[in-house]
Formats: C-alpha cells, sequence, structure tokens
C-alpha cells in the first residue's frame, strides 16, 4: 500500500527560521502592509476562559483549528499535559501539519481525537487513512450523514487500522451539512451502521451556525439549549435503531454529543456568572451528561471577530469582576494592518480614504452590526475613538472594497475627522477572522501584555491546501 504525498509536500509553506530573521524584532510600523497580526496576551486569555468554563460544568472541550491554521496556537487551545487533545479540522491539510505534534502528544499518555470536519468523500480515504495508521486505532473521526459514506468506509477498510469512528451530523436548522433528528436520511445512516463490520459509533455532532444571529447573552444561552437538547433528540432517534448493535461493543462507552458555533460554546461561560437562568441551564447539560458525554465545539473565539462582538453571546464584562472583560474590542485578537495609499478629503458628503487593502484581505461577509467590511481601531493610541457600532457611531471603516482596494468611509459627524496621512499604517478589526486570515501565509505575533506591545516577538506560519 503505498503512501500518498501529504500537505507539506504538496503545498510548502514560507521558511519559518527566515520569517523570523526578516520580521521578530521590527515594530509594526516598520512592516509592510497588509500583514495579519496575533496579539498573544488575548488569545491567551481566550483560550483559558473557554477551558475554565468547560471544567467547571463538567464537560468535555474540543478546538477547531480551522480560523488560524497554526501549531501554536492549536497548543494554547487544547491546554497543557495532561488534558486530551481533542479537535475538529476543515481540511485534512490540517491533521496533516500537525501529525509531529499530535504523534508527541501521545508518546506522552495524551489522549488523541480529530475529527475531519465535513462528510466523507472518496478522493479524501488515502490520506485520511494514512494518517489513522500513523496516530493509531479510534484517533481519527469522520463525519457522515449519507449511508454512502459508511460504504465508503467499507469499501477501503484495508486501508484503515481497525474500526472507524464515525460521527453522524445532525441538522438542528443551519441547513449545513447534517440531516434531522426524524429524517429517513438518518435512519438510513444508524441502518448502514448495524450492517457495517468496520465502523462504530462514537459521537453525533452538530453546528449551529445561525447563533451568529443572537444579540445577548440570555439569546445565545437559549440557543445552546435547542442545540443540546436537538442533538440528543437526533442521538435518541439514531440508537433507537444503532444502539442495540453498538452496547453488544466490549468497549462500548458513553456516545458524545458534540454542540458549538462560537457564540454559543462562549455562551456557556455565562453560566459561570450567575446570570438569571444559569442554573436552569446547568442543569440540563448535567442532566444530558449523565446518559451521553457532552462535549463543547469552537473555532474562532481564541481571536474573535467583529461578527462575533456583535451576537452579544457574552456581557461586555464579568459580573463577578467589573474589570474583567468578556466580550469587547479588548477581545479581539486578530487585527489586519493596512497602509494608506490615498486620500479623499472632498470627494462626497463624508472623508474618504484608500488602503492597499481589498477583499482579498477583508473577505466579502458583512456583519449584521454595522455597513461596512472591517473597523479601524485607534491604534497606534492604545486607547480612543472609533466607531463603535453599540456606541457613537462615528470613526474609519472600510466602507466598501474591491479586489485589492479597501475604500475607508467616515461615519458619524466630521465636527472631529481623525486626520489621515498618505503612507500611515492602521490596524483593522475584520468582521470575519476565518476569511481574513486566508490569504497570508503567516502571522506577525504582538504581545500587549509587554512592555513593547508594538513589537513582533514571534511568526506564527499557517497552513496551506487541503
Amino acid at each position: 500500500m503505498s503512501t500518498p504525498a501529504t500537505a507539506p509536500f504538496l503545498y510548502p509553506s514560507a521558511n519559518e527560521a527566515a520569517l523570523e530573521l526578516q520580521y521578530v524584532g521590527e515594530r509594526l510600523q516598520n512592516v509592510q502592509a497588509p500583514a495579519a497580526v496575533l496579539d498573544l496576551a488575548v488569545i491567551r486569555r481566550n483560550c483559558r476562559l473557554m477551558l475554565e468554563a468547560v471544567d467547571a460544568l463538567g464537560v468535555d472541550f474540543r478546538a477547531h483549528v480551522k480560523t488560524h491554521k497554526t501549531t501554536q496556537l492549536t497548543k494554547l487551545q487544547v491546554g497543557d499535559a495532561p488534558r486530551p487533545v481533542k479537535l475538529v479540522a476543515s481540511t485534512v491539510s490540517e491533521i496533516e501539519h500537525l501529525l509531529p505534534w499530535l504523534l508527541e502528544c501521545k508518546v506522552q499518555g495524551r489522549e488523541v481525537t480529530v475529527l475531519y470536519g465535513l462528510p466523507l468523500t472518496p478522493s479524501a480515504i488515502p490520506r485520511l487513512s494514512a494518517v489513522a495508521r500513523l496516530l493509531g486505532d479510534d484517533c481519527l473521526g469522520l463525519f457522515v450523514d449519507h449511508p454512502g459514506q459508511i460504504k465508503f468506509i467499507e469499501e477501503s477498510h484495508a486501508s484503515w487500522p481497525g474500526k472507524v469512528p464515525i460521527w453522524p451530523q445532525i441538522d438542528v436548522g443551519y441547513h449545513r451539512e447534517g440531516v434531522g433528528a426524524h429524517s429517513k436520511q438518518l435512519a438510513d445512516v444508524a441502518y448502514a451502521l448495524v450492517a457495517s463490520e468496520h465502523t462504530r459509533l462514537a459521537g453525533l455532532y452538530t453546528h449551529m451556525g445561525h447563533s451568529y444571529s443572537v444579540s445577548s447573552p440570555e439569546e445565545a444561552l437559549d440557543f445552546m439549549s435547542q442545540e443540546l437538547v436537538g442533538l440528543e433528540e437526533g442521538a435518541i432517534e439514531f440508537l433507537k435503531i444503532a444502539g442495540a448493535h453498538e452496547t453488544k461493543s466490549s468497549n462500548a462507552q458513553k456516545v458524545v454529543l458534540s454542540i458549538g458555533a462560537t457564540p454559543t460554546a462562549t455562551s456557556v461561560q455565562n453560566l459561570l456568572e450567575g446570570n438569571e437562568g444559569a442554573a436552569k441551564y446547568r442543569t440540563m447539560i448535567e442532566k444530558i451528561n449523565k446518559s451521553f458525554a457532552v462535549e463543547v465545539h469552537a473555532g474562532v473565539y481564541p481571536v474573535m471577530d467583529m461578527q462575533q462582538l456583535a451576537t452579544r453571546a457574552r456581557p461586555t464584562q464579568s459580573a463577578n469582576n467589573p474589570t474583567k472583560s468578556l466580550l469587547s474590542y479588548s477581545d479581539l485578537g486578530l487585527r489586519m494592518l493596512v497602509e494608506v495609499a490615498s486620500i479623499y478629503p472632498g470627494r462626497g458628503e463624508k472623508p474618504e480614504a484608500l488602503v492597499a487593502a481589498g477583499s482579498i484581505v477583508f473577505g466579502r461577509d458583512p456583519c449584521k452590526s454595522y455597513p461596512g467590511w472591517g473597523v479601524v481601531s485607534p491604534w497606534p493610541q492604545q486607547h480612543g475613538q472609533h466607531y463603535d457600532p453599540e456606541g457613537s457611531k462615528t470613526g474609519w471603516i472600510v466602507g466598501r472594497i474591491a479586489q485589492e482596494h479597501g475604500i475607508l468611509t467616515w461615519e458619524g459627524s466630521t465636527e472631529h475627522v481623525r486626520q489621515l496621512e498618505l503612507g500611515e499604517k492602521l490596524l483593522v478589526w475584520p468582521n470575519h477572522a476565518c476569511i481574513a486570515s486566508a490569504n497570508f501565509g503567516w502571522y506577525l505575533v504582538v504581545d500587549t501584555d509587554t512592555s513593547e506591545p508594538e513589537r513582533v516577538i514571534d511568526i506564527w506560519v499557517r497552513w496551506r491546501g487541503w
């Protein structure tokens, strides 16, 4: 059996050592724009809050790595040993790039499980099965939402190291991947599992992407409860058919229920704040956790973005500690470094400027809270006026975009316009961090907890490919 080429060979990345020589120690003002900038201080804090929350609630956490595509941030997401390493990835490339570190974790005795985040397709099987053989039995889980996907596994069973853990995907209303709890298609998947000799049920998974529509912690918690109850309903229906087959297995264990999109996943942190209704939600989680193993998954939460800010899935500050920020501009860990290429003070009713960064830097995902593609931060000032959709609504935003061009527009009163200069560097908060990062080969890492918050301290190279 030949071993297929892996992502590091198929999609080579920039040389990390050369990048460190180029950038580490430089100030952001001296770096060529555009560039993607991560704030390590913010990322550490966001990752810590998530792990503290799931620990307090007695549930597991599975980190999605698709937003950042780096080993360094993955390590922060899962925490230190002896914590288990539970991940979900959107591409085979992400898993292959993590392999050296995952094998180190296994040597250390840490539990390692990785889910491939799309329903299985035949062309992915050679590389996925090679990963499974390297990681060992039970380490790589596959999503299914059609009986034909189990057939793919059966037909390629000689490639896999043992019984393949499968994760049926339940649709709780988002209508992306997954099927409904009472659908014939889910029943057909269950019958296919019963007939299969080379798969086993590990868990059920859902993604409530429409939770991005929420606008308060209360709404986010309500969506979280709907998500969990909907997934439990799907699990019960599935196990009516497949349950007897599964419990005959000598290694039968609790079936995992994995819920999450960042708004619903981070909403569980509200349950530690003593919010009204917290006891009700905690009781619900505890009850379901007795029959199943509840697990929360999320991806963009370490860096956040304007879309997450618009959900208000957490309050701005902690009720227990008013100095502790939970979801505010200070919790956004990704900013795009851009440079002013031209200025148009008299073009129309409001001032405009041009930056050499368009849709290939910011993406085209809108944000429900304001009419733009990014918000210009006060930087290089640590604090100061900026456009706030829930406040003054006054400041520079990325108001229009073309491919390489971004048009900054001044919104609000023109009485005290922040004057821009040609060649000036700006840091912009993007709408959607996952998309805004996609065209960059690496991140410039700064740490605002240090005495030199504008100096590059590290380079994190992004994984490429599929």
